[in-house]
């Protein structure tokens, strides 16, 4: 069986390989780059969090740690049909490193507009080309899910279930209950 975690690991490549994002320089001049480095990370939020403050540290720093994509874990996995391996609802968090004091419509402009939203957009892009998944709603193919741009982690912090802050602000696209059929394994 195909792993969720290990798949979402290529998808998160081919993101960073497809997209083009504008980064914003301290002298506030822009940057447009492509490929991006998407950093990929799975586990529990406070997994996230430790791992993210942990490559944070000295020789374990991490060269790129923003944009991430994480994929939330655990992920509850139905198979209940020999049409495919198994059907998910994931969660996933599209961050980048962010400033306490940005307004929100410097959020808007410099994170999400610059950043989140190309990341988004190309995930759902390669999500819908990847031919490990089944989308088989007809004609119309989309990728059923809930989004939500947060611009409070940014302002007042991202806090685990526990209530421990992530390390640095954030600004962040939340994906809900994305809904992923993994096709059958073909021989190839």
């Amino acid at each position: 069986m195909d792993q969720i975690e290990e798949i979402f690991k290529s998808v998160v490549d081919a993101v960073g390989q497809a997209v083009t994002i504008i980064k914003t320089k301290p002298d506030g001049t822009t940057d447009e780059v492509s490929p991006v480095d998407v950093n990929y990370i799975f586990g529990s939020a406070q997994y996230i969090k430790d791992m993210l403050d942990e490559r944070s540290k000295g020789a374990n720093a991490m060269p790129v740690k923003f944009p991430l994509i994480a994929l939330q874990t655990p992920n509850v996995i139905t198979v209940d049909s020999a049409d495919y391996q198994y059907k998910t609802k994931i969660n996933l968090i599209i961050a980048c490193s962010s400033k306490k004091d940005w307004s929100n419509e410097k959020r808007m402009e410099t994170s999400f507009k610059r950043i989140l939203l190309p990341i988004y957009e190309k995930l759902i892009e390669v999500l819908l080309a990847d031919p490990r998944f089944d989308w088989g709603y007809g004609e119309t193919e989309f990728v059923p899910h809930t989004m939500s741009k947060n611009f409070d982690y940014g302002r007042y912090g991202a806090v685990t279930p526990s209530g421990q802050e992530v390390s640095e602000p954030i600004d962040a696209i939340d994906i809900r209950s994305l809904e992923i059929k993994v096709n059958n394994q073909t021989c190839r």
